[in-house]
């Protein structure tokens, strides 16, 4: 799992597009470049459909740490940066279980 070792406790898959980020916040950063095939995916700043990975605890909260290798997630995560954790108070509404 790299850099977050929390502790792993079910799967998620994204249902519907979960928004993360303000656009605001995405284009001052400059970081986020969105593929044009990610971009037919879904919209820039949202967790498209169907991205996958784990409810992780760490640091005594809930995150959702995405799969790596997934298309769609240069649409809400810096290009360079390989793992992202997002609380999962913002991603609870948008997933379900697997």
């Amino acid at each position: 799992m790299g850099f977050f070792k929390g502790e792993k406790i079910y799967r998620v898959e994204v249902t519907k597009e979960c928004p993360v980020m303000g656009i605001n916040k995405l284009y001052v950063s400059g970081s986020y470049l969105p593929s044009v095939e990610s971009l037919k995916k879904g919209k820039f700043g949202f967790i498209p459909v169907g991205i996958k990975g784990w409810v992780i605890k760490q640091y005594g909260k809930e995150y959702f740490l995405p799969d790596k290798g997934q298309e769609g997630l240069d649409l809400f995560m810096p290009a360079l940066q390989e793992d992202t954790l997002i609380s999962y108070n913002k991603v609870k509404e948008y997933c379900k279980k697997i």
